[in-house]
Parts: structure tokens; C-alpha cells; sequence
């Protein structure tokens, strides 16, 4: 499945070049090598390490910033930090008109649980919202609704790690629109006792997590793993827009962002034999090489280490010809086929018909919040993210306003 794909864009990999669309700006990849990711014992890691990450670092640099904790280097979370991940008093309604009813249902606790079929996707919403109610951007509801069109036989899980809910009346729109979907659950992950039972228990329960300088991308990085650790599945980014069902492709797999790295925006684990052996390996990674002052290392570096153990190669080219039976790498054009340099091709009307041929073979469409989430969409605008939130998620485009 998806051969015809893995062997073109291996071939790509080995230095045939990008499209020539006139829209699409080339980047330089001739002679230009980066040092792939190695384990390290230590949380300390070399420069070349850092050397292969400095990309990733200098392009999301207000994203980096935005995630940034108080105090980095404290030994202590920041207090709001602290006190915003711990459950409300559910006894009493808030000063928010939140009541007990109306807050979210634990994960592991409300049904229905997640199958052990594997047919669960998962997203993670990680933001701290100190006043306990449930919020969803037009976009993120966007890839939310898609995945739930796209996969109507699948449960959808939104997993919120704050215990948030609603006012008695809701207030948002979009929020309305996605919940006309059955297969869809908003829930709460309770960081207190979601652990349990797996390998990070005790490195959760010491809160190491809450003293990340990059807390809510990091958190998101441990939550994705430690969920298809738990129960299997596929986790998603909520900045991406799913065009089509996830039934037609093996399970096990993620996809190359780039010729030296596996991307951690879209990945599939079975909740039993070589997916949970994979999902195992990288929580223990995390417990080894954790580091809270780097952005990159815990979410990409992490299958990146893993992967490279597994399929026995440190050429990312190499895994997306071949893994091993029970694992796929797919090229770049299934989940990130407009690389982070190519974004604004998705906001300009003269590029839409190369954005919409790029992403013509794509299963997953990845946006790049981090960069684009300042590009403003106007409803009805022709532009390509407009155009694919118009036919992938409808009702959350027709309910938003006029600016998606």
C-alpha cells in the first residue's frame, strides 16, 4: 500500500530535487547533511545533537517563547503551572458557573473506553486555562471534525489536561458543531493517576514534566506517548486536516518530515504486540533522555531514537523504503507533503491549485501551527486552507465566523 509513493520519494531523498511549482520555494539540499539524532543516557546532550535540532529551534522561535515557563531552571513549577493541572473541587460550582455535571469526564473512568481494536485516534489539548472552561479554536475543531468525518467507525478522543468544562449555556459555536458528531469525546486526563501502571509513574508523580521550560509542548510530547502506550491507536497534531480514512493504511506507522527526520504529528500504534512493544520503547526513552530545555528532543527526537533502533538505520531515506514488517515510515507527500518553509503557500490565492496538487496523494494534511497561526483566513476566501477546511470540516468553517 502506498508503494508507488515510498518509492518515488525515496528516490526524491537520494537527491532528485523538489517539484518545480513556482510557488513552492527550494530549499537546498545538495551536499547538505545534518547528524541524525543518537540515545544519550544523559539529558545533557552533545553539539552535534544540538547542531541537527538548531533548525527546528531557530524556526519556531515565537512558539518557543510562548511556551516558555516563568522560571526555566527552577527546581520548583511555577505555581499557576502547578495548581492549574489539579482537580477542581467537582462538590461545589466554581465562580465560572461550572458545576460538577458539567465537568469533563475522566478519560479512563467514562465510556465508551477506547477499543482495543486500535480504532481510537487522539488528539491532546495541553493548554493551561485557569478559569476551568473548555476551549477549542476555529482550527483546532477544524482537525477534530475532519478526523471524525473521515473516520466515522472510529472513537475520537479530545484530551483536555487541565479538568475544564462548561458553563451551563455554551458560548462557542464551533464547539457546538463538533460535538453534532457521536464518534467524538471531549475528556480530561487526570496527570495525577494517568501514569499509573506504565513506566513514567514515578517520573510523573515527581512533576518533572511541570518544570519544562517548553511545559505545554513537552506536555503534549508525553501525553501522545504515554496514550498509545495505554491504549493504542493514532495520535494526531491539532493543526492538521484529515482528507481521507485511516482503515486503508497497515497499522504501526509515522511519516518523514524531512530527509533526517521522523515528524511525531501523526502516528499510529497497535494496542497490543509490536505497537505497544514500540509505544514502551519510546516512554522509556522519555525517562532516559528527557531534556526540558530543548523543544524538539521529547516529541520528534523521541520516534526518531526509537525508530532508528528499530528499523536498524540511521537513514531516514532507508526506513521509508523499508522498516520491517510490523513497522511503516511514510514519505513525506502522505502526511507532510508542504514542509514548514513552504507554509504560506497555504494563505495566498495565486498558489491554491499547487497547494491542492501537493497535498492531491496526502492522507493527513499538516498546517504548521507554530508558524502559520497568525496567517488569517477569510471565510470564502480561495485560498488553500480555506478551501480544505471547507471540504473537510464544514460545519466547524460554516460556524466560525468570518474569519476561520
Amino acid at each position: 500500500m502506498y508503494s508507488e509513493i515510498v518509492n518515488e520519494v525515496s528516490e526524491f531523498r537520494q537527491g532528485s530535487g523538489y517539484f518545480s511549482y513556482s510557488c513552492i520555494k527550494l530549499k537546498p539540499i545538495i551536499g547538505i547533511t545534518r547528524p541524525s539524532p543518537t540515545p544519550t543516557s544523559s539529558p545533557i546532550r552533545s553539539s552535534t545533537y544540538d547542531a541537527q535540532h538548531s533548525t527546528a529551534k531557530d524556526l519556531y522561535p515565537q512558539a518557543s517563547e510562548s511556551f516558555k515557563t516563568p522560571s526555566p531552571t527552577s527546581t520548583t513549577p511555577s505555581p499557576w503551572i502547578d495548581t492549574c493541572f489539579k482537580i477542581f473541587d467537582l462538590n461545589a460550582t466554581t465562580e465560572n458557573g461550572i458545576h460538577e455535571k458539567n465537568i469533563l469526564e475522566d478519560v479512563q473512568q467514562s465510556m465508551p473506553q477506547p477499543t482495543d481494536d486500535g480504532r481510537n485516534i487522539f488528539f491532546h489539548e495541553t493548554s493551561c486555562w485557569k478559569d476551568g472552561i473548555v476551549r477549542l479554536n476555529a482550527r483546532q475543531a477544524c482537525a477534530i471534525e475532519s478526523a471524525a468525518r473521515a473516520n466515522p467507525g472510529w472513537n475520537v478522543y479530545v484530551l483536555f489536561a487541565a479538568p475544564v468544562g462548561f458553563r451551563n449555556r455554551t458560548t462557542q459555536p464551533v464547539l457546538d458543531a463538533l460535538l453534532e458528531y457521536r464518534n467524538v469525546h471531549l475528556r480530561y486526563v487526570n496527570l495525577t493517576t494517568y501514569a499509573n501502571d506504565t513506566p513514567l509513574k514515578e517520573w510523573m508523580a515527581r512533576g518533572e514534566i511541570l518544570r519544562s521550560q517548553y511545559m505545554n509542548s513537552h506536555l503534549s510530547d508525553v501525553m501522545r506517548y504515554l496514550t498509545l502506550y495505554k491504549y493504542g491507536g493514532t495520535y494526531l497534531d491539532l493543526d492538521v486536516i484529515v482528507q481521507q480514512s485511516f482503515e486503508k493504511l497497515e497499522p504501526n506507522y509515522a511519516g518523514a518530515e524531512s530527509f533526517d527526520l521522523i515528524n511525531s504529528a501523526v502516528m499510529n500504534l497497535e494496542p497490543k504486540g509490536h505497537g505497544h512493544d514500540l509505544a514502551e520503547m519510546c516512554v522509556r526513552d522519555l525517562l532516559t533522555n528527557f531534556n526540558g530545555n530543548d523543544w524538539v528532543n521529547n516529541g520528534p527526537g523521541v520516534i526518531t531514537r526509537v525508530l532508528q533502533e528499530h528499523c536498524r538505520t540511521q537513514s531516514i531515506a532507508e526506513m521509508t523504503r523499508h522498516c520491517s514488517r510490523h513497522f511503516t515510515v511514510y514519505p513525506s507527500s502522505v502526511f507532510y507533503a508542504i514542509e514548514y518553509w513552504n507554509y504560506e503557500l497555504l494563505f495566498e490565492e495565486q498558489c491554491l491549485e499547487e497547494a491542492l496538487a501537493a497535498f492531491n496523494r496526502s492522507i493527513v494534511v499538516h498546517l504548521w501551527n507554530k508558524l502559520s497561526k497568525d496567517s488569517p483566513v477569510r471565510v470564502g476566501s480561495r485560498v488553500a486552507y480555506g478551501v480544505l477546511a471547507e471540504r473537510h470540516c464544514p460545519k466547524v468553517y460554516g460556524s466560525c465566523g468570518p474569519v476561520f
